[in-house]
């Protein structure tokens, strides 16, 4: 339990450090981290690393509590800690340095795809950036929250190189080669020498990230873009059974969506009164549904990079390959000249930063509560997954709505629910027994929204807890920093 006094004593010592422009004590920027009676205390908005270690000095002379997130003002969801105070990173902004030739950037935690995007384009630079979803996402926040995009630089954890931090005593802390004075490497080589911890940092409340570097896509010479349909429900199976050794192999390097018809007619702004019949859509609905739409009822996304002559060649091979697929349809961007989903999807693929083509929260009511298993990317595997989950979904009530990211060998599922608000709680019961039920059949989350943290966390065994807890207690023992409720 947060003890409202050590809070309050706290917030008038951040507010007196900082200045009253820094902090925020309610209203609608409070409401917008959790419901009345669940809110946090306070918002502070530090500018810099020397305001933040002010904050933090405060909270924890006084014995607060306080939670971080990269930027407040973005998409992604956080549900506040009730009681804690809120460190909102997004004036910590600025973008420390781009290097053209060698292809990474070094930002602070508050800057956004959007913002980064605008800057390469003003300062002229051939460099792509991978978007895992809305432009105004903090850059950070895609290595902390381990997002995954739909270019070859998909992998963000993976594209992460050098990282500055805030621990819980003040201190902050380089990782990597930029621990070594006057380094010359820091955004180059990942590890410098002895354990590399930066892991530690993504998905944890251990310290507060106040510097990322992460490397950038240069622009390829050869890019070729598609998208392949198969009509039927169990055409999932062939689908990943085909693209597994693609991407076991490279030969289709970037992170590749496989969305079901409805995650696709939701992109367009579709909405689940618009085709006929109540209760959840049966599979003769949604392949209905696709052909309304004019897409499959999977479809698939993917591309080819690098020298024009050697994508020309792979190109055959794949077009081919998934053409086998009985009932398969693959078109490229000649086929689909009017198709905003296309668009977006392409453009997705090639390092553009654009906002989604519509809400898919207004399928069904407006709210959304999704979870994340990991499946091989397999075909027998990918159906057991997805069967057992639509199942499930269906027993409350509930349509599958979802898309994939096949990245190397392991394929990120996205399952949302899709509810109306008063059906919030049998939203909250169907997601946390999907995780349960998925876990048992050996699919693990690797995220979590905020309210199914807890359930997520309980699916992992053999002494991780443990081990956590020992991190825990070396780092932060008087626990400082709080997780999301």
């Amino acid at each position: 339990m947060i003890d409202s006094t050590k809070q309050a004593a706290a917030i008038a010592a951040i507010e007196a450090a900082l200045g009253r422009d820094s902090i925020a004590r309610g209203g609608k920027l409070l409401a917008r981290f959790g419901a009345p009676g669940a809110r946090p205390a306070a918002v502070v908005m530090p500018a810099s690393v020397e305001q933040l270690g002010q904050a933090v000095a405060a909270a924890a002379a006084a014995g607060a509590v306080l939670q971080t997130v990269c930027n407040g003002d973005g998409p992604l969801g956080l549900k506040a800690a009730p009681g804690a105070i809120l460190v909102d990173l997004k004036r910590m902004n600025r973008i420390l340095e781009v290097n053209g030739e060698l292809a990474y950037c070094l930002v602070e935690p508050g800057v956004t795809y959007r913002q980064l995007a605008a800057h390469l384009k003003a300062e002229g630079h051939k460099l792509w950036i991978d978007l895992p979803g809305s432009p105004d996402e903090s850059v950070a926040a895609g290595f902390i929250e381990r997002r995954a995009g739909y270019t070859p630089y998909a992998d963000h954890h993976l594209m992460q190189c050098g990282l500055e931090v805030m621990l819980a005593d003040g201190r902050v802390v380089r990782t990597g080669m930029g621990a070594m004075p006057k380094s010359t490497c820091w955004q180059l080589f990942k590890f410098g020498y002895g354990p590399w911890i930066d892991g530690l940092f993504t998905q944890s409340d251990l310290a507060v990230v106040t510097k990322v570097g992460m490397w950038l896509m240069p622009e390829p010479p050869g890019y070729q873009p598609f998208m392949v349909t198969v009509p039927r429900e169990q055409d999932l199976e062939p689908l990943f059974d085909m693209l597994g050794p693609l991407k076991t192999n490279m030969i289709v390097p970037n992170g590749v969506a496989v969305a079901n018809a409805l995650h696709e007619a939701a992109l367009l702004g579709r909405k689940r009164r618009d085709f006929s019949g109540n209760g959840v859509m049966t599979a003769g609905a949604v392949a209905d549904a696709a052909k309304t739409i004019g897409a499959g009822y999977w479809n698939m996304y993917g591309s080819l990079y690098g020298l024009e002559d050697n994508v020309a060649l792979a190109w055959q091979m794949v077009r081919d390959a998934f053409s086998s697929i009985a009932g398969a349809q693959v078109f490229t961007a000649k086929d689909r000249p009017n198709d905003p989903l296309w668009a977006w999807r392409e453009g997705m693929m090639r390092g553009a930063v654009a906002k989604l083509p519509g809400d898919v929260a207004g399928w069904a009511g407006g709210e959304t509560l999704a979870v994340h298993p990991m499946s091989p990317v397999d075909g027998a595997e990918a159906m057991r997954l997805y069967a057992l989950s639509r199942d499930l979904m269906a027993r409350h009530g509930f349509d599958y709505v979802g898309e994939s990211n096949a990245i190397w060998r392991a394929a990120h599922h996205k399952q949302i629910v899709l509810h109306s608000r008063d059906r919030a709680h049998q939203a909250r019961v169907c997601a946390t027994e999907l995780i349960m039920v998925q876990a048992a059949a050996g699919f693990g989350q690797t995220a979590a929204d905020p309210m199914l943290e807890a359930t997520a966390r309980t699916t992992y065994g053999g002494g991780l807890a443990d081990l956590r807890g020992r991190l825990k207690t070396a780092l932060d023992p008087r626990g400082l920093f709080t997780a999301a409720a």
